[in-house]
């Protein structure tokens, strides 16, 4: 019996089941309004954005009218965070980051951001995220693919042919494994095309985008199987073979990804934005007390010739820059705090498939931590190129002109990572190793096939 023999039954058996069609058709109905879900979403971001700036631009014409009549005149502006090419692919997490900013170069630093640090929400809520395209394939994409492999041996153990089978010329691994490629050919490529398609159809229509994303279902995909290799080495029943299915992805899509975020929870508490709001507030409280104090004890100094720009403007931005050395502590304590959590939950996903086959989904798709970490580090250094625009006015003692006020640079979002950028290289990494492992623990048992 050759291996295409086997592989050519088992492909027959699988098309005469009519369970087949109706996975793949329920697969079909639930990844097309995952997509389209995920268009609806990135229909009204961008529609948002539209509405940010068209409000800015109107704020810069009116302002237009004030130059020369300061020493400067930096209208407010919201820098935006785009959505990617592939955004409707992973829209679950893409909410619990700011994509938008409040830059005021006049104002303290705790004002850019402030819709993260005053954003005292229910994190549940948060965390609940929406019905996408990544759920489909990290929660049900392996619901599919157990329930057609999961049986690759213990139908015949049930039916008693075990040794009518393995008196063929054949090995026992390499019988279970054949079978499980066979099965799994008909069920993951008819998969991959779907979500291919419906992702296509979603507006990710990017190339190379869509060839990471098939890299990633074929690799989670190769998981499962391997694990369903490993349930056919040890269950003997077909019951046996369902349960120890359902419990496995249970635990594993489930369960793990919820006892380890509570363990990291535990082990390092994520830091309250409550708590830092009330904090900042306080410190610039207190410290324009002290200033109102120091200016009320000082006299008031002049100079001669008078600058064109007067005195008081230089005090007041000398206040400003004290204001946010005060605060700047705060911000570094707390965003420390932020980098250690978010490492330990970057270890952490390692060991967890599901959770590294997310994490490479969001990646892809522009809506994970270190996109929306490049776009504040980005907004803070438009945030001092303003204030740095102030202070050379002040330097040159001469107000901004027409022509100054025309040229201000605006903000636009420089997105460095590609489809195939490192973090989802770890994950696949990640993701290999698992799916090795599962293998060489089905090699290590494959002798308890030859066992009734």
């Amino acid at each position: 019996m050759s291996s295409l023999s086997i592989a050519g039954h088992e492909i027959r058996r699988l098309l005469r089941d009519r369970a087949l069609p109706v996975l793949l058709g329920l697969l079909v109905v639930l990844a097309a309004y995952a997509a389209w879900n995920g268009s609806a979403w990135v229909g009204q971001r961008e529609a948002a954005i539209s509405l940010i700036n068209a409000e800015e631009q109107d704020a810069r014409d009116r302002s237009r009218g004030f130059v020369g009549k300061a020493p400067s005149v930096l209208p407010r502006v919201q820098p935006v965070l785009p959505p990617g090419p592939m955004a409707a692919l992973s829209i679950g997490q893409a909410d619990a980051y700011p994509y938008t900013a409040d830059v005021v170069a006049l104002g303290d630093r705790s004002q850019l951001l402030r819709h993260v640090w005053s954003d005292i929400g229910n994190p549940a809520v948060q965390a609940a995220g929406r019905f996408d395209l990544a759920f489909v394939i990290v929660f049900l994409l392996p619901l599919v693919i157990l329930a057609t492999t999961f049986d690759l041996w213990s139908r015949e153990c049930e039916r008693g042919i075990t040794a009518l089978v393995l008196s063929q010329p054949i090995a026992a691994g390499r019988l279970i494994a054949v079978k499980a490629l066979a099965r799994g050919a008909i069920v993951l490529l008819p998969a991959l095309a779907i979500i291919i398609a419906v992702a296509a159809g979603s507006g990710a229509t990017r190339p190379s985008g869509l060839a990471v994303l098939a890299l990633i279902v074929l690799a989670y995909g190769s998981f499962w199987l391997a694990l369903a290799v490993l349930i056919g080495c040890f269950a003997r029943r077909t019951t046996e073979a369902a349960i120890a299915a359902g419990a496995l992805w249970l635990l594993i899509v489930v369960m793990a990804p919820s006892l380890v975020l509570a363990a990291v929870n535990l082990m390092v508490p994520p830091p309250s934005q409550m708590q830092l709001a009330t904090a900042l507030k306080a410190q610039l409280a207190d410290t324009a007390r002290q200033q109102q104090l120091r200016h009320a004890a000082a006299s008031p100094a002049t100079r001669s010739p008078a600058p064109r720009i007067a005195d008081a403007v230089r005090v007041a931005y000398a206040d400003l820059v004290q204001a946010d050395q005060a605060i700047a502590p705060l911000i570094a304590a707390h965003t420390e705090a932020e980098d250690v959590r978010r490492r330990a939950l970057d270890r952490a996903r390692l060991l967890l498939p599901s959770v590294a086959v997310q994490d490479a989904l969001d990646r892809l798709a522009g809506s994970d931590a270190d996109r929306a970490l490049a776009f504040q580090q980005q907004v803070l250094a438009y945030w001092h190129a303003r204030r740095q625009l102030h202070k050379d006015y002040l330097d040159r003692d001469v107000p901004q002109t027409l022509a100054e006020y025309d040229a201000l640079p605006r903000f636009e979002f420089q997105d460095t990572a590609g489809a195939l950028q490192r973090g989802v290289l770890i994950d696949l990494a990640a993701l290999a190793v698992a799916t090795l492992l599962l293998l060489i623990a089905a090699w290590s048992m494959r002798r308890r096939l030859a066992t009734p």
